[in-house]
C-alpha cells in the first residue's frame, strides 16, 4: 500500500473514532440499562473492528503515521477514586476479573479495549465502579503471568492486542 493511501486511511480512522466517541457519550446517557449495555457492546465491536482491521495494519506498515504524543496518558493510570475501588477488591474479586478477562480472549489477536469493555459489561452488576484502567492493569498482569501473549503498547488499550498463550 502506498504511503499516501495509508495516510488517508489513518486519518479516516481517526475521524471515525472521534465520531464513535461522541456516540459513546450519547449512549452513556440512555437510562435503560439493557438498551445502554447492548448499544455499548455494539459500539465496542465497531471500534475494535476499525482499530484492529484498518488502523492497526496501516500503522504496522507506516509507524510514523502515529506520533508517540498522540497516545496520550496511559490507560492504566488510576485516579484517587480508582485507587480506592481497586484497593477494596478482595482476592476473589481479582480472580473473578481475571477469569472474565481470560474468557473474553481467544487464540487470535483481540484489542485490549474490546476485552476490557466486554469484561466490564459482564461484571457491571457484580463489581460496579471498577474503572477500565484497572481492568487494563489486570490484562498486563495476565501477560506477565504467561496466560496471555501481547503485542503493541499495553499501557494503551487501543494500541495493544492480546491472545491466549499457546
Amino acid at each position: 500500500m502506498e504511503r499516501e493511501i495509508a495516510k488517508d486511511l489513518f486519518d479516516a480512522c481517526e475521524q471515525t473514532i472521534a465520531s464513535l466517541t461522541a456516540a459513546e457519550e450519547a449512549i452513556r446517557r440512555i437510562p435503560d440499562d439493557a438498551e445502554r449495555r447492548h448499544l455499548m457492546q455494539s459500539l465496542a465491536g465497531v471500534i475494535a473492528d476499525v482499530l484492529g482491521t484498518i488502523r492497526a495494519p496501516v500503522v504496522r506498515l507506516y509507524p510514523d503515521l502515529e506520533p508517540a504524543a498522540a497516545l496520550g496518558e496511559p490507560d492504566t493510570v488510576l485516579d484517587e477514586q480508582g485507587l480506592r475501588v481497586a484497593s477494596s477488591l478482595s482476592s476473589a474479586d481479582l480472580e473473578l476479573i481475571d477469569q472474565t478477562l481470560l474468557a473474553e480472549c481467544a487464540p487470535s489477536w483481540r484489542k485490549v479495549a474490546r476485552i476490557v469493555g466486554a469484561a466490564m459489561n459482564t461484571l457491571q452488576g457484580r463489581l460496579p465502579g471498577v474503572p477500565d484502567s484497572y481492568y487494563a492493569q489486570r490484562v498486563a498482569v495476565l501477560v506477565q503471568a504467561g496466560l496471555l501473549e501481547s503485542q503493541g503498547n499495553l499501557q494503551h488499550m487501543r494500541f495493544s492486542e492480546v491472545r491466549l498463550s499457546s
